[in-house]
Formats: C-alpha cells, structure tokens, sequence
C-alpha cells in the first residue's frame, strides 16, 4: 500500500473525491507530518495515518464474521487444550507442546483476523500482499511463543500482566501488519481513539488468554474461557477495523484496472477457513490423542503402584510368617533344652552388631537378627539324654551332640523363604572353624558362609560368660584372651579384631538380657489355656 501521504494527495476532506477547501502542512512532534483539513487533522507516526476526519462507508459479511469469531474461539480452545498438556509435562515434551499452543493460539488469531479483512464490505476492490500477510502470520504465533515461554517459568500476575502487554502488542502488530498488506487504490488512516482502544483489548485480551492458560484444566471451565476469549480476540479485531478511514485515490489503480501484485480475496477466505479449521482440528485432536495415552499411562501407573503396594504387602505379611514360624520353632527348641535363658536373644543382638561393624547392611544385618536364634534348633533332634546330660558329655556323646548342626540344617533348609534359608545355613555352619577343623563339613576359611562365621564369634563369646550345668561363667578378661588366641584358629582373625574393638557394646547386650528362669512362651500359653 502506497505511503498515505505521497503525492501531495488530499487525504482527508469533507468529501471522499472533492476539492480539499485548505490545507496546511506542519510537522508533528516525533517527525511526523501533520494535515489539517475543514473536517479534521491528520497525522502519520511510524508509518500509520491518523485522523480524525470520515472516510467511506465500509461493512461486514455477517457469515464471515461469524465465521471468524468460530475460528477464534476454535483456537482458543486448542491452545488452553495444549497449554495444558504443555504445564503437565517437561524437558523436550513440553518445548513441543508450547510450540503446539503458540501456533494454534497465533495461527488461530491470525485466520480469525484474516477472516475478518475478508468480511469487509467497501465500494472499492481490494487484493492481498502476500508477504506482508505471510509476515502478519509469523508476528502473531512469535509473539504468542514468547508469551507462553515467560509464564512457563513464573507464574505471578506481575508476569502475566508483563507477558500479556507483550504478547497484545505482538497481536496489534499483527492486525496492523496486516491491515498494511491491503491493496487497494485508496489511502489508509485510523481514527486515534479506537486505535488505542483496539490496542488496549489486544494487551487485556493476551493477558487473560494466559491467565486462563495457567488456571483452566475442566472441559466446561476450558470451553467458557475459550468462548470468552474468542469474544476478546474478535473485539480487538472489529475495534481497530471501526478505527479504519479509508479514501479512494483512482490514480492508485494500474491502467489495466488491477491491484498489481496482490492476491484477489474470492475464495481465499474458504481456503483461510478450511486451513485454519483443519489444523486447529489436527492439534485438538493430537492433544487429545495424547491426554488418552497420558491417561492410559497414568492408569497404568496407578495399577503398577497398587500391584507394588500389594506384593509389598505380601512381602511383609511373609516376613511376619517367617518370624512367626522361627518363633515357634525357637520355643519348640526350648521345650527341649531351657537351661540356657536367654542366650539366644543375647547371641542374636550380638550378632546384629558384630554385622554392622564389620560393614555388613542394615538389611542384611537385621536379618542376621531374625534368622540367629535358630542357630542350634537342630537339638530338637538329640536325644534327651545326650542334650540334657548334666556334666560333660563322652566322646560317643559328642558324635550325637554334633549331628544337630546337620539336623537344623535339614529342618529349616529347601523352605525358598529367605530368613529361613539365612537360618539353615547359620544352623550348618556356625560350628565350622576358621582352620577347617569344625564341624559338620570341615569348612575352612572363607568357605564358611560369612553368617556363620558372625554367629560363631557371638555364641561363643556369650556362651563362655554364662553360667551351664558343666561349668561356671568364664570372667571377661579370659573370654577375650581366648578371643584372641582363637583368631586364626576357630574364628575369622578380621572379624575377631572388628569385635573386640566393639566390646563395650557387645558387654551392654549381655546386659540389658539377663538370665532368669523362664517358662517357654508357647508353654507358658498352652498352661494358661488350661
């Protein structure tokens, strides 16, 4: 569109081609140059026309602007759908979906604009500069963009106020542009007022579009905001086409009666709508497409977290069966041997801390605590009077003594439940010696389980300070020194060495586990039951 005020034309005037009665030229503050005719004045700021005088008449196709406000509100609807999907997502995902919503908000803006230019109804022909249209286009999804990207990262309303002024100045730089890209043998002003009204809706408009974008996650609340929206985007629009005065110059029309280089409006407005319709309608339901897999994820998700909560509860509950099952084998352990109170807690506690300070985990460790006290259950099977024997047992007694270790191994081994296992192999080996002279199989070294090998040093160590029916309790000072000479020989010499350097903790156990005569707990119910 040639410069308004070129030529020397008389833009403004009472009459749209009559003579101009006066004219005086001035320049405006800024550089601009000021007109004033018998009607009204007119001045031209960074390339816009602006007056106060009339122009021609002008209207609007009613279907095309009713059109153009389906198109807006299509849009708005897609870009609050995808600012959505974008605000519930991160890294790349949500780049992709930002881009999504500004293309769909911005492309949606500008075919609603566009739609609009279309609908204009004016006693003069009017093309289309494709560049600048195409220009108009990139304007308002960039703007958009940018929008969008700074209240992604905050949110506040200081932020969404800032990023609305921005993105509507973006918008009335798109309108305008576009409004630029007319071609048609007239010249172009606007009215001042509308304009800076038009302005101001656009920067109100934007701002509540992102406010909207941050706060609307319901199907209605969505559709409402975008109808609203759609209200706002179309009243900007209308608003600056009021402030529109157009004056037809003849000599702007080419000999041949075209419009040069523009592009005739006829069905580009079924070509704009269908386009903007079909890709609004694409991002909708790739959006869509995605929340249902979004939500078929998370109800898998959901469905893995209860399956987890559940095996998680049948792990306890199996954890609970297996404390239960090694505290009823204990107490059966007792019915048949009860005169070593309470060394088998002592012996499991001492065990849990020898454990953890030989860096064993705290898993691990709390294991050890539950599976120990089953370490000599295989006396069950020792005849009565080879267990109970007051006094020291004869060698052939010994040779009976000695198959408990084989028998609790046999008794708790094969059961697939791990603090049952952890028991048969304590129950096996923790009278193997570090030298291969233990028994049941002669284990040497660091082929003794490393169970094992802990329990020894614990039921060793508690069971020379106790007090049994073939001997008296041994005092600290001799237990440790046979600790020592033990340490290569019976025991692991690292874990003796880790032990003694824990001694206190170890003597506090015995303490807090003091001996006294006891009813086994399952005979103590079964009396009580009678």
């Amino acid at each position: 569109m040639p410069d308004c005020w070129s030529r020397d034309f008389p833009l403004f005037e009472a009459r749209p081609l009559g003579r101009v009665s006066s004219k005086i030229g001035g320049t405006a503050a800024g550089g601009g140059r000021v007109f004033s005719g018998v009607w009204g004045m007119s001045i031209q700021l960074a390339g816009l026309c602006f007056t106060t005088a009339s122009g021609l008449p002008f209207s609007h196709d009613r279907w095309l602007v009713a059109l153009s406000y389906a198109v807006a509100a299509f849009a708005s609807y897609s870009a609050l759908d995808m600012a959505e999907r974008m605000h519930r997502t991160d890294g790349a995902a949500r780049m992709m979906w930002q881009g999504c919503a500004a293309a769909a908000l911005g492309g949606g803006i500008w075919a609603m604009h566009f739609i609009g230019m279309l609908a204009l109804t004016i006693d003069t022909p009017i093309a289309y500069d494709p560049v600048k249209t195409l220009l108009s286009l990139v304007t308002s999804v960039a703007f958009v963009a940018v929008g969008f990207r700074i209240i992604q990262r905050r949110r506040s309303p200081a932020t969404i106020a800032a990023a609305g002024v921005i993105v509507g100045l973006g918008v009335a730089a798109m309108h305008y542009l576009g409004m630029a890209a007319m071609v048609l043998p007239a010249r172009i002003a606007y009215e001042p007022a509308l304009w800076s009204l038009s302005v101001a809706i656009a920067a109100a408009a934007a701002a509540a579009g992102l406010w909207l974008a941050t706060r609307i996650h319901r199907l209605l609340e969505r559709t409402l905001a975008a109808l609203v929206m759609a209200v706002a985007v179309c009243g900007m629009h209308y608003t600056g086409m009021a402030a529109l005065v157009v004056q037809v110059d003849p000599t702007l029309m080419a000999a041949d009666g075209n419009l040069g280089d523009g592009v005739s409006s006829g069905p580009l407005a079924a070509v704009v709508a269908v386009a903007a319709f079909g890709l609004l309608l694409l991002a909708l339901v790739s959006a869509m497409a995605d929340r249902k897999v979004s939500a078929a994820s998370a109800r898998e998700a959901a469905a893995l977290r209860i399956a987890n909560l559940e095996l998680e509860a049948a792990r306890l509950q199996l954890e609970a069966n297996q404390r239960e099952i090694i505290r009823r084998l204990c107490s059966a352990g007792e019915f048949r041997d009860n005169e070593t109170g309470q060394h088998v807690a002592r012996m499991a506690q001492i065990s849990h801390q020898l454990a953890l300070a030989a860096g064993c985990t705290a898993n691990y460790a709390a294991q050890l605590l539950e599976a120990a006290p089953l370490h000599d259950i295989g006396k069950i099977g020792v005849p009565d009077q080879v267990l109970l024997k007051a006094g020291r047992l004869e060698p052939e007694e010994w040779v009976i003594m000695r198959r408990h270790a084989s028998i609790g191994q046999r008794l708790l081994a094969g059961s697939g439940l791990p603090l049952l296992d952890l028991a048969a192999e304590i129950a096996g080996t923790h009278h193997e010696k570090w030298d291969g002279t233990g028994y049941p199989a002669g284990l040497r070294g660091t082929e003794i389980p490393l169970s094992g090998r802990i329990v020894a040093i614990a039921d060793v160590f508690d069971a020379l300070l106790s007090a049994r029916p073939y001997k008296e309790p041994w005092p600290l000072e001799k237990v440790v020194g046979f600790m020592r000479e033990q340490a290569g020989l019976h025991f692991d010499p690292d874990l003796v060495t880790v032990f003694l350097d824990r001694l206190d903790v170890m003597v506090a156990i015995r303490g807090r586990f003091v001996d006294v005569e006891h009813t086994p707990p399952l005979l103590a119910e079964a009396g009580a039951a009678e």
